[in-house]
């Protein structure tokens, strides 16, 4: 199975590698612009933080004002590529708020990162970008598509590298296989039990993903040479769906369109039940002291997340009691929402979660979460969502996305300039916030 798998993957790779930024539909291109802008902004929001300042900062990474390629850290330190990609990509999921993809994983932070960085490095023009941040977005989505990982493990870190280093090889004319092979040689252990514990060096995964993307350009010029059979024969017995490898490539069906963005900053298992307690909610006129029971009813794959948060802001938000309550307690959803607080977690503690066979039917086109809220008074109310608010099936606005990215700290004219990106002759010269 894996010899099979192997040509899938390097047939998919070769394929994607030969997208060109005028073969995509228009609507496509506009999907792929607002992802771009909503990435750009949510890495500059994580680059934000205090940890991520202080690492951009540390002299051994010798990131400074020169150097190919820019950070989104304070003060914009710049450096080279690899470095740029691993620091921003890290960035992008300290708020948990990087797009998605279903049944599992979030390709455009492996991606755009090592993508952008390269970008500057080698002067390429926007539509370069853009077709090599779709390529390698579709291997990275596809790869996630086919395969169910092991319980314990994590999908930031592995399949993702794959995604980057096509899009690294598109943009500087190297071999995509080859540096697919390359990449594929070094993949990462991760688990999920860093972030319930709250492990923030686990935000680093997708850095070391675009890190990878981008070192895999180097190795090969240097005369490396890798095997995509070293990752592949480890997760190839939980291949589930492999018609993701085995359909072709086609610019109408590409994967980007059939993505989430997030509009609620914690893990994405959490976030239909989000959208159904803000609704159950807003039907009650009480206050969250009266909360005598909430009731989460979901799929089964988001019980992963029904568990009591540790007293941090990572574990909050992979605790979807914690989030339900947060979402009652707070009023939001945002970041600010999930600073671990006392009486969010006594509210939390009052939230039981269920699996529903029915609403199991539906997983993975739908993620269905039904949530009741009864008051002390007796008083109640439920919700029901199909599927958040910014998954594809229920898209959020532009306008919404780019009030998230002035919420975020950044401001409107970057954002529209950074959706218009295709037009920029050297993305050395793109406007970052």
């Amino acid at each position: 199975m894996t010899d099979e798998l192997v040509a899938l993957v390097e047939r998919r790779v070769a394929e994607a590698a030969a997208l060109r930024w005028d073969d995509l539909p228009a609507g496509l291109r506009e999907d792929v612009a607002l992802v771009l802008a909503d990435t750009i902004g949510v890495v500059a929001a994580g680059a934000r933080t205090a940890e991520v300042g202080a690492l951009a900062n540390d002299p051994v990474l010798g990131l400074g004002p020169a150097g190919a390629a820019r950070t989104l850290a304070p003060g914009t330190p710049r450096g080279d590529p690899a470095t740029v990609a691993w620091v921003n990509g890290t960035a992008g999921t300290f708020l948990e708020l990087d797009e998605g993809f279903r049944p599992t994983g979030h390709p455009a932070i492996h991606v755009l990162p090592a993508a952008l960085a390269t970008a500057e490095t080698v002067h390429a023009g926007g539509t370069r970008l853009g077709a090599a941040f779709v390529a390698g977005y579709e291997v990275a989505a596809r790869l996630f598509e086919s395969f169910v990982l092991p319980k314990p493990m994590h999908p930031h870190g592995h399949f993702g590298a794959l995604g980057a280093a096509t899009a690294v090889a598109m943009l500087r004319g190297d071999d995509p296989v080859a540096l697919v092979r390359i990449a594929a040689t070094q993949p990462l252990l991760t688990g999920w039990s860093a972030c319930y514990e709250g492990a923030t060096a686990r935000n680093s995964w997708t850095g070391h993903a675009n890190r990878a993307g981008v070192q895999a350009s180097v190795l090969h010029r240097a005369g490396f040479t890798g095997a995509l059979s070293s990752h592949l024969s480890v997760v190839a017995p939980y291949a589930a769906q492999p018609g993701g490898l085995r359909d072709p490539v086609d610019p109408g069906t590409l994967r980007i369109r059939r993505n989430y963005l997030k509009l609620h900053s914690a893990c994405a298992l959490t976030h239909g039940a989000l959208d159904a307690t803000v609704r159950a909610w807003g039907q009650l006129r009480g206050s969250p002291e009266q909360v005598a029971e909430v009731v989460v009813d979901t799929v089964t794959v988001n019980l992963r997340v029904d568990r009591q948060a540790a007293p941090n802001a990572l574990s909050t938000r992979f605790s979807l009691p914690y989030a339900v309550a947060a979402a009652i307690r707070t009023g939001g959803t945002g970041p600010a929402a999930f600073a671990w607080r006392p009486d969010v977690a006594a509210l939390a503690a009052r939230v039981r979660v269920r699996a529903d066979p029915e609403l199991d039917a539906r997983w993975p086109d739908a993620a269905p979460a039904r949530v009741r809220i009864r008051l002390t008074s007796g008083a109640a109310a439920d919700a029901l969502a199909d599927n958040p608010h910014g998954h594809h099936s229920d898209p959020a606005t532009r306008a919404e996305l780019r009030d998230k990215f002035v919420r975020l700290g950044g401001n409107e004219a970057a954002f529209d300039a950074l959706t218009g990106f295709a037009a920029v002759d050297d993305c050395a010269a793109l406007p970052l916030p």
